[in-house]
C-alpha cells in the first residue's frame, strides 16, 4: 500500500475510508493471484473478493461447508448487510405492547434505532442494556435484570424481547438463565431471548428468529382465548379446536406497512380471518403520541390463538422456519409463497386464498387483473432488453426479479448480503454475495436501498430505491407493491426510473 508522505490518495474522511478499503482489497487480490490454491473465480474484477454463484452452483448453497469456505473470501467495502438485531427489532414493532431490548453497547442500539426511524419515519420502540467495559469483564446479568424490571414497573409490556448482540454472544452471557430468574406476578407478560449476533446472518434471519421466538407463546396459556376444551398431545404443546376460516400469515420484512394493510384486505375479501405476525401496518403513520412500547400490531391474544388456525401462509422463504415451528407444535399445515407481486404470483395468491376459503375470487380483483395486464403492455416497451442490477435482501430480490422477468427485462446481476436458501429462486443471470461496491457500470438501472445512491451517482446509473432502509424519498412505507394493484404501481415507477429512455 502507498502510505508514504508523497502519496496522491487521500485516506481521511468518508471517501478516504473507501480509498483505504480499495487499496487493502487490491493488496489481497495481488496476493491471491500468486496463490495457486485459490480459484480464479474468487477474484473480482474491481473491488474485492466475492463469491460468484453460477447456475450450476446454486444447489450447493445449502451446504454449510461450501457456505463457510466461500463467505470467508468476501471483502466488504460499502456494506449492504444489516445486523440480525435490526431485523429482530423490526419484527417486534409489529407486536402490540412489545419492547425489544438489545443486550449490548449503547451504540449497537442507537445506530439500529436511527436506521429504523429514518426508514419508517415513525417512533421506534427499542431499548438497550448499555453494557460498558467493566460489565463485560465483571458480568452483565444485572444490566438485563435492571432494564427488564424497569420496563415492567413503568410501562407494563406484554412481551419483552432480549436481543443479544455480538458483544454479549461472544462473551457467552447466559440470558436464558437470567430470564428464568424473573418472578412475575402478571402472568400475561412474556420475556423472550432472541440470539442475534452481528457476526452471522442478516436482517432477514434476525427477523425470522424473532418471529419464531414469539411463537413460543402460541397455544395454551392462562390468558388464552376462551374456546372449547383443549386437547393435549404428547406433552409438547396443546391443540385447540380449529377455528373455521382462521389462517396464520407469517409475513417477511420485505413488505411495506402499506403491503400489510393490502394483504389483510385481500385475505378478508375472501371471507377468511387472518392473524398476521408481525403486523407492520402499525408503522403506517397511525401511531399517535409517544410510547416506550410498540403499539398497534398483533396482540398477545391473537398470537395465542394462532394454534387454532386452519392453515399457515408464509410470505417469503425466510418465514419457513416459523411456519415449520407451528406445524411441529400444533400440526398446522403451511405453504411458502415466495412472491405476491407480479401477474403470475398474484394469481397464485388468489388461487390459494380461493381454495382455503372455498369462495371465488372477488370481482374487484378480476378487474384489477385486467388493469394490470393493460399496464404491463403499456410499460413493456420501456422494460424490453433492459439490464437491471439488484442489491437487495434475498426475499425482496426474489419478488423483484420475478416481476422484472415478466416485464421482459434482464436481471443481469443480483447482489445479496448473505447466503440463504432463497438464492436459487432469484431470477438473475448472476448472483453475488457481496456489497454495494460490487455493482457494475454496464447496466440500465440499479434497484437497491438509499445507501446505494452514492454508488449509482458515481456510476451515472439511475437508481430505483427499494428495500431497507429507504430514507431519501418520501412515501415508500405508504406504497403498495403486492397484488395486482401494487404490481401495477411498481411497474410504472420502475419504468419512470428509466427516465423514459428507450
Amino acid at each position: 500500500m502507498d502510505v508514504n508522505q508523497e502519496r496522491h490518495t487521500a485516506y481521511a474522511g468518508y471517501d478516504g475510508l473507501v480509498n483505504l478499503a480499495e487499496e487493502i482489497s487490491n493488496s489481497i487480490r495481488f496476493y491471491e493471484r500468486h496463490c495457486e490454491a485459490q480459484s480464479a473465480e474468487a477474484i473480482s474484477k474491481e473491488d474485492g473478493l466475492l463469491c460468484r454463484i453460477s447456475p450450476d452452483q446454486k444447489d450447493e448453497i445449502a451446504s454449510p461447508s461450501a457456505r463457510n469456505d466461500k463467505q470467508g473470501k468476501d471483502v466488504s467495502i460499502n456494506p449492504l448487510k444489516h445486523s440480525q438485531s435490526i431485523g429482530a427489532a423490526m419484527a417486534f414493532q409489529g407486536i402490540h405492547n412489545a419492547i425489544p431490548v438489545i443486550h449490548g453497547a449503547q451504540g449497537c442500539t442507537f445506530l439500529g434505532k436511527v436506521l429504523l426511524t429514518k426508514h419508517f419515519r415513525e417512533p421506534i420502540a427499542l431499548a438497550s442494556t448499555k453494557i460498558f467495559t467493566e460489565d463485560v469483564v465483571m458480568g452483565s446479568h444485572e444490566n438485563v435484570i435492571e432494564v427488564v424490571k424497569g420496563f415492567i414497573e413503568k410501562n407494563s409490556p406484554d412481551i419483552i424481547g432480549i436481543l443479544t448482540s455480538g458483544l454479549s454472544e461472544v462473551k457467552g452471557d447466559d440470558i436464558s438463565g437470567v430470564i428464568k430468574q424473573f418472578t412475575i406476578n402478571n402472568s400475561r407478560l412474556t420475556v423472550l431471548h432472541v440470539p442475534t449476533p452481528d457476526f452471522e446472518g442478516g436482517l432477514e434471519t434476525g427477523y425470522a428468529k424473532a418471529v419464531e421466538a414469539v411463537l413460543e407463546i402460541a397455544g395454551c396459556g392462562d390468558n388464552a382465548p376462551s374456546y372449547p376444551p383443549l386437547k393435549l398431545r404428547g406433552g409438547r404443546g396443546c391443540y385447540e379446536p380449529r377455528i373455521p376460516q382462521l389462517i396464520n400469515i407469517l409475513a417477511g420484512p420485505h413488505l411495506s406497512p402499506a403491503d400489510f394493510t393490502e394483504l389483510r384486505d385481500i385475505i378478508e375479501s375472501f371471507g377468511l380471518r387472518p392473524i398476521i405476525l408481525p403486523d407492520l401496518s402499525a408503522l403506517d403513520g397511525s401511531r399517535q403520541g409517544v410510547s416506550a412500547l410498540a403499539t398497534g400490531g398483533t396482540t398477545i391474544d391473537e398470537i395465542r390463538a394462532m394454534s387454532s388456525a386452519q392453515f399457515t401462509l408464509a410470505i417469503g422463504m425466510s418465514m419457513e422456519a416459523p411456519a415449520q415451528k407451528l406445524k411441529d407444535r400444533f400440526g398446522i399445515e403451511y405453504k411458502i409463497i415466495e412472491s405476491i407481486s407480479g401477474l403470475k404470483d398474484s394469481d397464485m395468491l388468489m388461487e390459494t386464498l380461493s381454495m382455503l376459503s372455498s369462495n371465488p375470487v372477488p370481482s374487484r380483483y378480476v378487474r384489477q387483473r385486467k388493469i394490470l395486464l393493460d399496464g404491463m403492455r403499456d410499460a413493456h416497451f420501456f422494460f424490453g432488453s433492459k439490464k437491471i442490477c439488484l442489491a437487495l435482501e434475498p426475499d425482496l430480490a426474489i419478488q423483484t426479479s420475478r416481476l422484472l422477468e415478466e416485464m421482459g427485462a434482464l436481471t443481469a446481476l443480483a447482489v445479496v448480503p448473505q447466503f440463504s436458501s432463497a438464492l436459487s429462486s432469484i431470477r438473475a443471470e448472476e448472483i453475488i454475495v457481496g456489497d454495494l461496491s460490487t455493482l457494475p457500470a454496464d447496466c440500465d438501472l440499479i434497484i437497491s436501498n438509499s445507501h446505494a445512491a452514492d454508488t449509482a451517482e458515481h456510476l451515472n446509473i439511475p437508481l430505483y430505491q427499494l428495500g431497507f432502509p429507504v430514507y431519501k424519498v418520501l412515501g415508500k412505507t405508504a406504497q403498495v407493491s403486492i397484488g395486482y394493484r401494487g404490481s401495477l404501481c411498481l411497474v410504472n415507477e420502475i419504468a419512470n426510473a428509466f427516465g423514459c429512455r428507450h
